[in-house]
C-alpha cells in the first residue's frame, strides 16, 4: 500500500482520556496532544483523522487555490468575470469598502473596538480590513493560498495556514474568530481540524462568527482520495448536530441558525451561521487577547 492511500486511511480510535478545554489552553500545535497525536472526531464520515491523516488532501487543493490566488484571484470572489480577469482600481475600492456591511452586523454589540481579530480564509482581505478599519482591531488574516493578490495594510498580518492552524499563531489568542465562504469548500475532515482550532484560539470569553454549510446535496467529501481525484472548487457540510458537539468538546458555546442558501448559491444546500462564546475558564472573564499576551 502506497504512503498516500496510508495517510489517507481513518485514524484508529482514540483511547485514554478525551481531551478536553481544560487541558489544552496552552496547545501551541494541533497535531498533538498529552505526548500523543491529537484526534479529531468526523461524526459526519464515522472516523477520527489526525492532522497527518488530512495533509494529502488539504495539500492536493492548496495547489489549486495557489493557481487561482496568483492567476484568477478576482474571480474566486466575484461572480460573473473571466477567469483570468483584472478589474480597475475604482472597482478595487469598491470591494474593499462592500466588506464594512457585513462587519457591521457580525460585531454588533461584542464591544470589539481594539481588540484582536482573526479572520480565517480571508482570500483577498475584504473583510480582514474592514475590521480594521472599523474597529480599529489587529487583525490576522489567514488563508491557504500563498498568491492571493492582498493589498498591504499595517493594522492586517497575512499568515499562511496548513490544516495545524494553532502553530503559527505560537500563544497568540483572539477575542474574535471570523469565516466565511471559505470552510464550505474543504472536506468534513478539514472543517473539524479548523473549526476545533479556531475555539481553541479564542480567549475565554471570548467569541466568533462562522458560516458553514451544514447540509449539501451528494457530497463525497468523506472520501478524501475521491475528493483529491476529482479536484475543482467543491462544496462540503458538517451537519448541525456535529457542530455542537465539537464545539462543546473544545469549550466553546454555539448557537447555530439556519440560513438557508445564504453564501452558498441555489441547489448547493444548506447554509449555518455559528455564533461562538468561548467558557470563561482560566483567566478573567472578559480579559482581552492584548491585556492576555502582556501578562506574564
Amino acid at each position: 500500500m502506497s504512503v498516500l492511500l496510508l495517510l489517507l486511511q481513518p485514524a484508529a480510535q482514540p483511547t485514554g482520556t478525551a481531551l478536553t478545554a481544560s487541558n489544552s489552553e496552552n496547545l501551541v500545535s494541533g497535531m498533538v496532544s498529552n505526548g500523543d497525536y491529537r484526534i479529531y472526531n468526523v461524526e459526519k464520515c464515522d472516523y477520527n483523522v489526525t492532522l497527518f491523516s488530512v495533509y494529502p488532501v488539504f495539500a492536493a487543493h492548496q495547489i489549486e487555490w495557489n493557481t487561482m490566488g496568483k492567476t484568477m484571484a478576482w474571480w474566486s470572489v466575484l461572480i460573473g468575470l473571466p477567469k483570468t480577469a483584472d478589474i480597475s482600481e475604482t472597482e478595487k475600492v469598491r470591494f474593499y469598502a462592500s466588506g464594512a456591511k457585513h462587519v457591521a452586523k457580525v460585531a454588533k454589540g461584542l464591544h470589539l473596538t481594539g481588540k484582536r481579530v482573526l479572520d480565517f480564509g480571508c482570500g483577498l482581505g475584504r473583510l480582514s480590513f474592514a475590521f480594521a478599519n472599523q474597529l480599529g482591531a489587529p487583525v490576522t488574516c489567514v488563508d491557504q493560498s500563498e498568491w492571493a493578490k492582498r493589498k498591504k495594510a499595517g493594522a492586517v498580518e497575512f499568515v499562511a495556514s496548513s490544516p495545524d492552524l494553532l502553530a503559527p499563531m505560537a500563544k497568540t489568542r483572539f477575542d474574535f474568530v471570523h469565516s466565511v465562504i471559505a470552510l464550505q469548500h474543504m472536506v468534513p475532515a478539514l472543517q473539524v481540524v479548523y473549526l476545533e482550532q479556531l475555539c481553541d484560539l479564542l480567549i475565554p470569553g471570548g467569541s466568533g462568527w462562522l458560516q458553514i454549510p451544514h447540509k449539501t446535496p451528494g457530497d463525497t467529501g468523506c472520501d478524501m482520495g475521491a475528493s483529491i481525484r476529482q479536484g475543482g472548487m467543491q462544496m462540503h457540510s458538517t451537519p448541525l448536530h456535529a457542530l455542537k458537539k465539537l464545539f462543546r468538546r473544545r469549550g466553546c458555546r454555539a448557537d447555530i441558525t439556519d440560513a438557508g442558501r445564504s453564501y452558498i448559491g441555489d441547489d448547493a444546500g444548506r447554509s449555518a451561521f455559528v455564533k461562538l462564546r468561548k467558557r470563561k475558564a482560566g483567566g478573567e472573564p472578559g480579559q482581552s487577547a492584548e491585556a492576555q499576551s502582556a501578562t506574564p
